[in-house]
């Protein structure tokens, strides 16, 4: 039978390390354990958490989940100075305020094209009620037409004829004694 020897962690006497050395080594271990602790909890939970470290004689260490300042300003409630996210949310609000003002001249001017559209609709159904109420005289009996209305009359179906006799020609078909003939 064999012996294994199991690995058993000693259990560590809480005393300041007098070796500068394996002061800093111990710390910088310690402090990745940490961190790593805490981005795990924030991850795992949602929960928002910030550390801040600082040894003797050197620069303050600092997590924070989503982001230190953030996070510590949040819970002391001293005003912040903005983040780098505050400043892109300004110029995202400078954006949208000159899009939307580039947008209501856009629809300005296109309510008055409306505007000036439906006045020109309006014009051309009173005039299209004029001149139907000036043809009126068509519709009725051609026995009831005076010389002028009749004269009018004549006239605008000579005109028609013409229109059609060019319109066959250009298509191929000739008028000849009151019939069409194709050539």
């Amino acid at each position: 039978m064999s012996t294994r020897r199991i690995k058993v962690r000693k259990s560590v006497r809480l005393a300041k390390i007098k070796n500068q050395n394996n002061r800093q080594v111990t710390f910088s271990k310690r402090r990745n354990g940490v961190f790593k602790k805490a981005n795990e909890l924030a991850v795992m939970t949602g929960a928002e958490g910030g550390i801040i470290v600082c040894p003797q004689g050197s620069k303050p260490y600092s997590f924070g989940h989503p982001n230190v300042n953030e996070t510590i300003n949040k819970y002391v409630g001293e005003e912040r100075p903005p983040s780098p996210s505050d400043i892109d949310d300004k110029y995202a609000q400078m954006f949208r305020k000159a899009n939307s003002r580039e947008l209501n001249i856009r629809l300005s001017s296109l309510q008055d094209q409306l505007d000036f559209a439906l006045k020109l609709k309006s014009k051309l159904k009173e005039m299209n009620k004029n001149v139907e109420s000036q043809q009126e005289w068509f519709k009725g009996p051609i026995e009831k037409m005076n010389y002028t209305e009749a004269s009018m009359l004549k006239g605008g179906l000579e005109d028609l004829l013409l229109k059609v006799k060019n319109y066959g020609a250009e298509h191929g078909y000739g008028y000849e004694n009151g019939k069409w003939k194709a050539e």
